[in-house]
């Protein structure tokens, strides 16, 4: 690494998308660690590592969950109508964020950091030509989406249907496979994308899980299965991360600035024609090692776990309370300002416990209480 480098770690949001991504930058840049910037700029290299995939999970769980409650209300127009609402935003979250990952992956200016993209390619491929048993995918994941997809299409009897990934263009699959892996990888989040903005995908929770939830959720499979768990951020030592805190030295932040330093020295030489400047420049290329063969699959690490159980009820409990919020009685008012802020302590004190992580989305946070007029 080159002594000249004084470049720092962040962990930066863009408030038009939500996504967060993580990057080296200057003193003189004036972005710093956690910060939340208008817009990303183009010119930055970005790392995909925990928690940017999993920010999206809590706009699926609020989808989900207001399905959930939609069930409640079978015959109230008024109150499907007020719900749908909740699901329009939250699609609208997602869109965004799938649109941002796609194009910043496909232009490179966007990596999974610790992820051989090659393994990453053979999962995926594997799962759309010869699909992976449901009930694994749910147990690896901890979630009941596979499996409550498939009782709905009459595999209630013990039966274990294989879930195969579904493009929905129908090309040949010889095709993906002859595409270069980072161009592969963002055609799948480019499939994600059209699944999510297809209003057809939006007429049941069936029809939202089997279309559009389990693609992501695969998708998340394959990733944390040929990714180094250093990237995952579960270490203790990495919690807290926050502008106030040196992160420097986490295990996570040292990661991280290891492997996007190591893709600038592989970008620089392809742009050199192959040439080894790495060396000539007085940079270091680690190499990260991927699974032995036979490594156990990996699991989704219990934090992340616990916030698409926890957090997505949550969330959608304070988005129920927002629309609360715009009604003109000052009791309901009152009440809707109350839900927000205890779901907003229940958060924090959840943080508190290690039993979500510290980065975890606050509900209760972004619709603030005082936005109640």
């Amino acid at each position: 690494m080159s002594t000249n480098d004084n470049r720092r770690v962040a962990l930066i949001k863009s408030a038009a998308t939500k996504n967060r991504f993580y990057a080296l930058v200057t003193l003189e840049s004036g972005i710093r660690n956690a910060d939340i910037v208008e817009k990303i700029p183009d010119e930055l290299l970005l790392g995909i590592a925990y928690p940017c995939l999993e920010d999206g999970l809590n706009d699926f769980a609020v989808i989900r969950t207001t399905y959930e409650t939609l069930d409640f209300f079978p015959d109230d127009v008024a109150m499907r109508d007020e719900l749908m609402e909740i699901v329009n935003e939250a699609r609208g979250n997602l869109s965004r964020r799938l649109s941002e990952l796609s194009e910043r992956i496909s232009a490179q200016k966007a990596h999974f950091l610790g992820t051989d993209l090659e393994e990453f390619k053979s999962y995926a491929l594997d799962i759309v030509n010869r699909g992976y048993p449901r009930r694994n995918l749910d147990s690896m994941m901890k979630l009941n989406v596979f499996g409550s997809v498939a009782e709905a299409e009459g595999h209630a009897d013990g039966s274990e249907p294989l879930y195969r990934y579904e493009f929905r263009q129908r090309i040949d699959p010889s095709t993906f496979g002859r595409m270069p892996a980072r161009d592969f990888v963002a055609q799948l989040f480019v499939d994600v994308l059209e699944s999510v903005t297809d209003d057809a995908n939006y007429q049941s929770r069936y029809t939202f899980d089997r279309n559009v939830f389990q693609k992501f959720i695969a998708l998340m499979f394959v990733n944390y299965a040929t990714t180094d768990p250093i990237f995952y951020g579960t270490n203790r030592a990495d919690y807290g991360v926050s502008d106030d805190k040196d992160m420097e030295a986490t295990p996570l932040y040292v990661a991280v600035a290891r492997e996007l330093r190591r893709i600038e020295v592989e970008q620089a030489r392809e742009a050199a024609g192959g040439v080894g400047i790495g060396a000539e420049a007085g940079l270091e290329l680690p190499a990260w090692e991927p699974p032995t063969e036979g490594q156990p699959m990996l699991e989704l690490p219990g934090t992340l776990v616990n916030e698409d159980v926890l957090l997505g009820p949550i969330a959608s409990i304070c988005a129920a309370a927002q629309q609360l919020c715009r009604t003109e009685d000052h009791e309901t008012i009152e009440f809707a300002r109350l839900i927000l802020a205890d779901a907003s302590r229940l958060v924090q004190e959840l943080k508190r416990l290690h039993i979500v992580s510290p980065v975890a989305y606050d509900p209760g946070a972004n619709f603030r209480p005082d936005d109640c007029k």
